[in-house]
């Protein structure tokens, strides 16, 4: 006998909000076990204080549990402030159709790192039987785009998915480590890329020179962070006004992160690291004898 289409069914709680028990809720198959802190943080702050404003978007499972569609971080949060239900949308659906609402569901409400993407568009290929082409029109992108996010799930080493999952590396300076086998040398060669703040194209000279140099060549590199004529900047065409923006860009973010935390917080802060805010300190200063001075 054939198992009824979900999809076709309209009962009577398709899109009610109900008091769901969060000891019946599970994660999505698809969804990463790593949670930003800081956001986790300030959600569970938010929640805290003003209550759960969104309700989670889950499907229902068998034996009365449910699975979360859309609302991770917000069943994290509650998880942590000891409380028994969350509020959430109910929608039975079919397989296919909770990979589409999984994944456009958290393009709309989450700014989702490279690894959540590729573990999305896997799940739309291998579960929901989804080309390349259509997996690259949900994003608004190429198929050589999405084959290049994919390739971050399997040609990367767990280190550098970990600083990339994190937000300590780019997607595209990891694709371009991807190139890498999958160990210590992409770890090493990760770490010079953050020393030496290493733009994407002097990431690809980089790995292009580690792959033919001696492991000699490569400890004097690691140890004296002189890159070889090959790599320096002098011989790429990069922006040093776009390369600027980028990197007060991010750390701008993080500074606004720390900022956010600690807000939260009652000083003082026994746990803080004094030798990086020295260094924090030291880059504001060097930053203000550099800013323009009225005359």
């Amino acid at each position: 006998m054939n198992k009824k289409d979900n999809s076709t069914l309209d009962p009577p709680d398709r899109g009610s909000v109900l008091a769901l028990p969060c000891h019946k809720l599970a994660d999505h198959p698809l969804r990463l076990a790593y949670y930003h802190q800081g956001h986790l943080n300030s959600l569970t702050h938010s929640i805290r204080v003003s209550g759960l404003l969104e309700p989670i978007l889950v499907q229902p499972l068998e034996e009365g549990s449910y699975q979360i569609l859309n609302g991770h971080y917000r069943v994290r949060a509650v998880r942590q402030l000891r409380q028994k239900t969350i509020l959430g949308h109910v929608y039975p659906c079919d397989p296919r159709t909770a990979l589409i609402i999984f994944c456009t569901a958290n393009l709309l409400t989450k700014a989702l790192s490279a690894l959540e993407e590729a573990m999305m568009m896997q799940g739309l290929i291998r579960e929901g039987g989804f080309s390349l082409a259509e997996v690259g029109d949900l994003w608004g992108h190429s198929k050589s785009w999405v084959s290049r996010r994919l390739k971050l799930l399997t040609g990367l080493d767990l280190t550098v998915k970990r600083a990339l999952d994190e937000g300590q590396l780019r997607p595209r300076l990891a694709q371009e480590l991807a190139r890498l086998p999958q160990g210590n040398d992409q770890s090493r060669v990760m770490a010079l890329v953050r020393r030496l703040y290493l733009t994407k194209d002097q990431t690809a000279h980089l790995i292009d020179w580690w792959q033919e140099a001696t492991e000699e060549e490569r400890l004097q590199l690691e140890k004296k962070g002189k890159l070889p004529p090959t790599v320096s900047p002098r011989t790429l065409s990069v922006d040093p006004g776009h390369y600027t923006a980028e990197l007060l860009r991010r750390s701008t973010l993080s500074v606004d992160e720390l900022a956010n935390f600690l807000n939260h917080l009652q000083p003082p802060f026994p746990w803080w690291p004094h030798s990086t805010y020295q260094t924090f300190m030291q880059a504001v200063q060097g930053l203000a004898t550099l800013a323009p001075r009225k005359s």
